[in-house]
């Protein structure tokens, strides 16, 4: 919108813009977010598949210990310490990533 432009809106314009932009990320923030969504992704593929598959489980689908235990076999006390070590180096990966960006620190 030009200077000429600007004083050319009415009151009832300028209270639509307003409604329709409340509530929504600004475009800066909506790319940081789709930064970290793709970065925490990345993060999770990368993890070994023991590691992964036991994080998923618990993370995203939302099973108790003993539920991963039943599915994947293995003690409930194995399933916990895996998903211990598969938080650690996700979490190893994404410091690395955010040192590279000190705004996603904030």
């Amino acid at each position: 919108m030009t200077a000429d432009e600007e004083g050319r809106v009415s009151a009832a314009q300028e209270q639509v813009v307003e409604a329709v932009a409340h509530g929504l990320p600004a475009p800066d923030a909506r790319l940081a977010e789709e930064i970290d969504r793709r970065s925490l992704q990345d993060g999770i593929e990368a993890l070994p598949s023991v590691y992964r598959e036991i994080l998923v489980l618990r993370e995203m689908e939302g099973l108790s210990y003993q539920q991963i235990s039943d599915v994947v076999e293995m003690p409930i006390g194995t399933v916990m310490s895996r998903l211990a070590r598969a938080r650690a180096l996700l979490l190893e990966r994404l410091s690395g990533h955010a040192a590279g960006r000190p705004e996603a620190l904030r």
